[in-house]
């Protein structure tokens, strides 16, 4: 059956604000998928050779064990307490894998693969992971001197 643009009988809706809605869901997917998206799939490169198949396939199943939980309950939730209860829910859940991963996971920007190791040798890592940032940063900086310093000699020599 033809609808002619009309989603719900007797509706009257601008059809601009289709537009942005449509707009709008491209945006976060092309978003999503360039951004955080893909980061269940290249979390490997961070676990050591002798356990990057366990671990791959773990995190693997923890990422479409979440899609099924989303999807199961998705529905019933709406039905139950609303569609912003739900959204509102899922929001909390995120909050808190934010603050779990904020709190108890180390940074490890500017890690080598064999630092990582190191860091997740003995629990979290997150103390070992700071000393070994701050070694990287002040090794950088020692290095940045000694540049400045030759740079400010040859440039002395040829005044």
């Amino acid at each position: 059956r033809q609808t002619n643009g009309v989603l719900v009988d007797g509706t009257d809706y601008p059809r601009f604000w289709s537009g942005i809605v449509l707009f709008s869901m491209i945006f976060f997917i092309a978003s999503y998928a360039s951004g955080i998206g893909n980061v269940p799939w290249q979390q490997g490169e961070l676990f050591a050779l002798d356990v990057r198949g366990i671990g791959t396939s773990l995190s693997t199943t923890m990422c479409w064990a979440a899609n099924l939980f989303i999807g199961s309950t998705y529905l019933s939730l709406m039905d139950k307490i609303t569609p912003s209860g739900a959204f509102g829910f899922y929001a909390g859940l995120c909050l808190l894998g934010w603050l779990f991963c904020l709190f108890c996971l180390p940074e490890t920007a500017g890690l080598g693969l064999e630092e990582v190791q190191l860091v997740f040798r003995h629990g979290f890592g997150i103390r070992e992971s700071e000393r070994l940032r701050r070694e990287k940063r002040a090794i950088r900086r020692g290095e940045r001197s000694a540049v400045d310093d030759r740079s400010a000699s040859t440039s002395g020599e040829k005044a």
